[in-house]
């Protein structure tokens, strides 16, 4: 009976060695298929497996070693760039509210000039029975 159980745990063992060898070979393929990640924690947590498993195992780790040389570094200045992108456009925006409020200070004085001429030009004529503020009868 001890050789039994015995063949069994060795079984199960197989079997589950098929198994991660099969979710493994699937996340690498999915992997290679929408373009990565191809770095070996992605691929561990897709294959339900460890890392550390994925390293040992020589047709795996030279695989996944494979795709990432196929990856092309990210540039260096690439936050940088982002950062003089956002400037620039900082810039840009600033530059248009400036010319925004030039414009509208100058419909300002305009408007102003026109009021105060409005004023002196202009004689108010009050209707019958309408009184002028600030006069009392």
């Amino acid at each position: 009976m001890q050789q039994d159980e015995q063949d069994d745990v060795i079984e199960q063992a197989r079997h589950r060695a098929e198994v991660v060898r099969d979710h493994v070979v699937h996340a690498i393929d999915l992997a290679e298929r929408d373009g990565g990640p191809f770095d070996f924690l992605s691929i561990a947590i897709a294959a339900h497996c460890s890392v550390t498993y994925l390293r040992q195992h020589r047709e795996f780790a030279a695989r996944i070693r494979a795709l990432q040389a196929t990856v092309p570094p990210e540039p260096v200045d690439r936050p940088d760039a982002a950062l003089r992108r956002r400037l620039a456009d900082a810039q840009h925006r600033a530059a248009v509210l400036g010319e925004r409020v030039t414009r509208l200070e100058a419909e300002n004085a305009r408007l102003r000039d026109r009021l105060a001429a409005g004023r002196r030009a202009v004689p108010v004529r009050l209707g019958p029975g309408v009184r002028r503020p600030g006069t009392a009868r």
